[in-house]
């Protein structure tokens, strides 16, 4: 076999394992996918790993005051509700208790160490509510990005090889 041909091979096989690597470091990592339930598609996706924070934030409906929360990836994979401040009470929302771990400072109201895990997070977006997420200062203004009235769906897709399968996009 000729010298060039040998080196032809060599760069091949060198490019096909960078290739390999590239794609299992790609599948490897744990991802938070934000979905259009309806529409199957992926809005917004990033890659995380357990300990990382994303908040969601909205406009309440009734209390017409904003609402945020704060999640975080758990060891997991799921996602672990940690903190929820509000402005008002209102349906839906958190009513602090004799015991909780709550601040009220500068009109907030801040319920923290809430020790709640889901395997992921749903929720109907319409423009009155001004839902947002952001996570790595990355941020989808939900409200715009799918129809008024849709499913929003968000979940942690985990690294390629581990049990529990999300879905897959």
């Amino acid at each position: 076999m000729s010298r060039r041909r040998l080196a032809v091979r060599l760069a091949l096989a060198g490019g096909a394992l960078l290739l390999a690597g590239a794609l299992y470091f790609s599948l490897a990592r744990a991802e938070l996918l934000v979905l259009d339930a309806k529409a199957d598609r992926v809005l917004f996706r990033a890659r995380v790993q357990p300990g990382d924070r994303f908040t969601l934030s909205y406009r309440h409906s009734v209390a017409k005051s904003r609402v945020s929360g704060v999640f975080e990836v758990t060891p997991e994979y799921a996602i672990s509700v940690k903190e929820t401040a509000f402005g008002s009470f209102g349906p839906g929302l958190p009513d602090p208790r004799p015991g909780d771990d709550y601040e009220i400072k500068g009109g907030v109201i801040r319920l923290r160490n809430l020790n709640q895990t889901l395997p992921e997070l749903s929720l109907f977006v319409h423009p009155y509510t001004e839902h947002e997420v952001e996570i790595g200062g990355r941020r989808l203004d939900l409200s715009n990005a799918v129809p008024p009235g849709s499913l929003v769906k968000i979940v942690v897709r985990k690294p390629f090889g581990l049990s529990r399968r999300a879905p897959a996009r």
